[in-house]
């Protein structure tokens, strides 16, 4: 099977942004264009994170292929992995000659930021409330778009998307988890690295002798495992 081709979405989300910084200047029409563009950029990121996730081929991708609107989209890959539209912040450190960190400052540390589900969903509508002809109603009353409005609301949503795009590393992917024996019974337990990073902790089972173990990151963020009722 071929690879999944790859598009430049992460360059056209920049260039829907710059559009849109210009389009803010003018008045009028002009700036329900930059709406518009705005909703571009947010569609180019979100498919972008999506294209990510594409080479796994899961079913979760297949189906958030089907849909264009981008919460839709980022809420299916966040189903599939509670990290999706979380902000990581990482750190590269040396291995060390006994397999461990080697101390001192890393060489590089940098925040993969990234949009949530909620704020997606929020911006997007937002930016296409301005995009709908006037109803009849507002018509009448003589009632138009609220420029000013517009304006303070596509300044918020545009310095998200710059700080997004400012980015020193993006779209990471955490798999795998940390592996164990089980106390009891020896028995190998691998517990999912999303709920110790969400939540500092993560709750499992050993299948052989059914022991419930809690594992948990210490102050230095090394993983142990302690039963469930004594944690």
């Amino acid at each position: 099977m071929s690879p999944p081709i790859s598009f430049p979405l992460r360059e056209q989300a920049r260039r829907h942004l710059e559009n849109a910084a210009q389009l803010l200047k003018g008045e009028s029409q002009q700036l329900i264009y930059a709406c518009l563009e705005l909703r571009l950029s947010i569609e180019a990121l979100i498919y972008e994170t999506l294209q990510t996730y594409a080479k796994t081929l899961s079913p979760a991708v297949a189906t958030a292929y089907q849909h264009w609107q981008p919460g839709k989209v980022l809420g299916l890959l966040r189903e599939h992995d509670p990290l999706a539209d979380r902000s990581l912040r990482v750190q590269a450190r040396r291995v060390a000659d006994d397999g461990g960190p080697e101390q001192g400052p890393p060489f590089f540390e940098g925040t993969d930021s990234r949009l949530t589900v909620e704020w997606v969903e929020k911006a997007h509508r937002s930016m296409s409330s301005f995009l709908h002809q006037r109803t009849i109603s507002q018509l009448e009353k003589g009632k138009p778009i609220d420029e000013a409005v517009l304006r303070t609301e596509a300044a918020r949503i545009s310095a998200r998307l710059a700080e997004v795009l400012k980015s020193e590393v993006y779209n990471i992917r955490i798999t795998g988890g940390f592996e164990f024996s089980c106390p009891r019974c020896t028995a190998a337990l691998t517990v999912d690295m999303s709920p110790l990073i969400l939540n500092g902790f993560a709750d499992t089972s050993c299948i052989s002798c059914s022991t419930a173990w809690k594992v948990e990151l210490d102050k230095a963020g090394e993983p142990r495992i302690v039963p469930a009722d004594l944690a």
